[in-house]
């Protein structure tokens, strides 16, 4: 609020000096898109700018927006520092003021020559501890061509998605402005930063000004123009779900056209480990010789009791029939590969042996790990597989086209408008059957807030998201706008992790990265690193620590805010430390023994080394601090007054916790006294810290066939639904998602599988 006074202020102030002002505008590519930036000048000077970013990330980039805006008009130019943790949006700004602004005083471009050569450079994409690197060949002045270097840090199936995508638009527009490739966006910007750097190279070499590179950060203009398609069958999303369901539909007999907005297929599904099957009858005879791999009748009565009622009891039913057909069909049929040893899952109550891994799910080099991430790359070629049998079938698939409207006509789904994110084409896609397979909304602030619920635990807000922020919701919203009913939507999301709400890039901040010999990286395979720029991620999952929500109270043990339980608090909890311990951790470093499995996923991936002194430790926190993600204050009520929370409230839980510490007792939740470390004498730091999860588990309420049910519980014709978009028929809003493993791959399988053949047949008449 302060924010927008001041920006409110600032317009006013400037409104007497308007009269004799133009208005000038350019747009540069963003995180997400175009980044559009409208300036006011008045005697070569910036008196007022409004700045559009649909694309960017709301919680991110988009949340930028304002405070970028306020830079513009104090600078008066575009020489603005903007906004830590937002800097592709920010560079955007300032490039697209800048073109503007040239345009104002009438400027002209630099000669832009660039000399014939090689050219390397590095940037950091997903991946902090590892960047990718890139060879850019210049022949007759053009970018022929582009390359990965060796040793890139970010995974297969994104780096092999923005070669295919990326790599020819660059080429094909000369220009590092255009589309990222949707669905691997930071890896994406990466590779632009670093053809960037490689241009500015090439243009050196020529006795080009630096400020020539503009030339080659134009946004190519969009071809448009509509188009109508007609298919039998049209189902949105591509992902596990989706593309499930359109192979199945295909194979049935029904003629599919499937869309994803990204620029790849297999979406959450290939970046996941597992998929849940009961005693899939084909693979036990198989792999087991005929017999069952775990009780199933006692896992469904665990089912029916953990969900209290609440689920519907047909799919479930429904789920435990066809989940083993439905691997065995996946498995079988059509190559994909999984570990036939099917393993119980991760908690005392997870007996069943139900978690099918996809191979391969060892490395020798690791033998301390039995499972390991980074098989990526083969789960890529998996739907690979999938999506030749599909197209060997006849069936049609775009990427990059996003679904945003679906079509009625007399009370039925005939069909949905979509657009081609690159060209910008629309289309109108008429169908007699459209299934909407999207991944959930949690990539939508606006519908978490909505649609999450607060009766039970407080999960209204925006979420961190261990994925991709692409599965925003819209097709769900355009449901339920058409009169889709809702099943246990308002339910937790799939929380598996938590992690500061920031980082600390150590390439940014001239923190050494240091290899850790002997240990792979859970997801990359390479040797795992640690930097001192990961402590404030580190000091938020220890179990030794103290973890409130923003009730100012504390909501669990903190044995379990690493992984499981840091949903409990709802989007987003704070750790809170005193420089008495933080002395401690400059003299003596962290306990890694107390730190959970997050620092395996978030931040370097890698655990600073126990018992190590961490003289940087206060300079780390700094930089933190003007990040925005840590806060400091000299008393526990200052703090609380800083972050949000109820001064009353974090004082007596401080001091209810170091009663604890100096009896050894936890008298809310058990926590062992060894774990029990007292909050000492101040300052105090307050450390930003999220729940991080995969998707939304819960959306539209389904029957047995698939179809989509409206709010009065009758079918709506032409409409079906699958996986995470459909999969709260099976659980309750009072409770997390089951945690048999693999759950929720379990029902986009086999709710895919179910509904492909049942749409099939509907529409033919069988």
């Amino acid at each position: 609020m302060k924010k927008l006074l001041s920006l409110v202020l600032v317009c006013l102030l400037a409104i007497p000096a308007l009269a004799g002002a133009e208005t000038f505008e350019s747009a540069a590519a963003g995180f997400g898109g175009e980044v559009k930036v409208t300036l006011t000048v008045e005697d070569g000077k910036i008196v007022d700018a409004a700045i559009v970013a649909d694309g960017e990330t709301p919680a991110i980039g988009g949340a930028a927006l304002e405070t970028l805006a306020a830079q513009l008009i104090e600078a008066g130019s575009a020489e603005i520092d903007g906004v830590a943790g937002a800097t592709v949006t920010s560079d955007a700004v300032k490039a697209a003021a800048a073109a503007a602004l040239a345009q104002a005083n009438g400027e002209a471009a630099a000669e832009a020559v660039l000399a014939d050569g090689v050219y390397n450079a590095e940037a950091y994409g997903f991946e902090m501890a590892v960047s990718n690197k890139l060879t850019v060949t210049i022949e007759g002045g053009k970018i022929a061509s582009i390359a990965y270097g060796e040793g890139c840090g970010d995974t297969p199936p994104m780096l092999d998605t923005v070669e295919k995508s990326l790599f020819p638009r660059i080429i094909e527009a000369q220009s590092v402005g255009v589309d990222v490739a949707s669905g691997a966006t930071v890896t994406s910007n990466a590779v632009k930063k670093a053809v960037e750097d490689c241009l500015a190279q090439a243009l050196a070499a020529a006795g080009c000004d630096a400020s020539a590179i503009a030339q080659f950060k134009t946004m190519p203009e969009k071809k448009g123009g509509s188009e109508e398609i007609t298919t039998q069958v049209l189902v949105i999303g591509m992902g596990g779900s989706g593309t499930y369901t359109a192979l199945r539909a295909q194979e049935c007999g029904a003629q599919v056209l499937a869309i994803d907005k990204q620029a790849r297929y297999g979406g959450t599904t290939a970046l996941t480990s597992e998929i849940e099957s009961i005693n899939p009858p084909r693979i036990k005879e198989l792999y087991n010789n005929g017999e069952d791999f775990c009780d199933a009748d006692a896992m469904y009565q665990a089912w029916l009791d953990y969900v209290d009622g609440d689920a519907k009891v047909e799919l479930i039913d429904l789920f435990f029939e066809n989940c083993g057909p439905a691997l065995d069909w996946l498995a079988l049929d059509h190559g994909a590969q999984f570990d036939m040893k099917p393993q119980a899952g991760f908690t005392e109550v997870d007996v069943y042996k139900v978690k099918f891994q996809w191979l391969p799910n060892f490395d020798e080099r690791n033998p301390m790990a039995p499972t390991y991430g980074y098989n990526k790359a083969e789960i890529a070629t998996y739907f690979d597989r999938l999506v030749n049998d599909f197209t060997a079938l006849g069936g049609q698939y775009m990427l990059e086209t996003e679904a945003y409207d679906l079509i009625t006509e007399d009370g039925k789904i005939v069909g949905a408008k979509a657009k081609n994110l690159v060209t910008g084409t629309e289309y109108t896609i008429k169908a007699d059957a459209v299934v909407i397979a999207t991944g959930g909304f949690l990539g939508n602030p606006e519908m978490t807030e909505k649609y999450l619920s607060n009766d039970y635990f407080p999960m209204k807000g925006t979420w961190k998201i261990y994925g991709t922020y692409g599965n925003d919701g819209k097709m769900l919203q355009a449901a339920i706008d058409d009169g889709a009913a809702t099943y246990n939507m308002g339910m937790p999301p799939e929380v598996h992790l938590s992690g500061t709400t920031d980082f600390l890039p150590a390439h940014e901040y001239g923190y050494p990265i240091n290899v850790i010999e002997g240990t792979l990286d859970f997801n990359t395979g390479l040797e795992c690193r640690w930097t001192v720029a990961d402590l404030p991620l580190i000091m938020g999952v220890s179990a030794d620590s103290l973890a409130v929500a923003p009730t100012g109270k504390r909501f669990t043990s903190e044995t379990g805010i690493a992984m499981l339980d840091p949903w409990i608090a709802g989007p987003t909890y704070y750790s809170i430390w005193s420089t008495e311990q933080l002395n401690g951790i400059v003299e003596s470093g962290v306990k890694t023994d107390v730190i959970g499995p997050a620092v395996g996923f978030l931040g370097h991936r890698g655990s600073i080394p126990s018992g190590i002194a961490l003289p940087e430790a206060f300079e780390v926190m700094d930089h933190a601090i003007e990040r925005g993600y840590v806060h400091k204050a000299d008393t526990i009520e200052e703090l609380a007054g800083m972050i949000g929370v109820d001064a009353a409230a974090l004082a007596a839980t401080v001091a209810d916790y170091n009663g604890y510490c100096e009896t050894g007792v936890d008298a809310e939740f058990g926590k062992p006294a060894e774990l029990l470390t007292k909050i000492g004498e101040g300052p105090y730091y307050a450390i930003e810290m999220a729940s991080y999860s995969y998707n939304t588990c819960a959306g539209l309420d389904v029957n047995e066939n698939m179809q989509v049910l409206d709010v009065n519980g009758n079918v709506m014709e032409g409409l079906f639904c699958v996986g995470s978009d459909s999969a709260g028929v099976l659980f309750t809003e009072k409770k997390p998602y089951v945690t048999f493993g693999g759950a929720n791959n379990g029902w986009a399988l086999t709710s895919a599988y179910v509904g492909g053949q049942v749409i099939a047949e509907m529409l033919n008449g069988k």
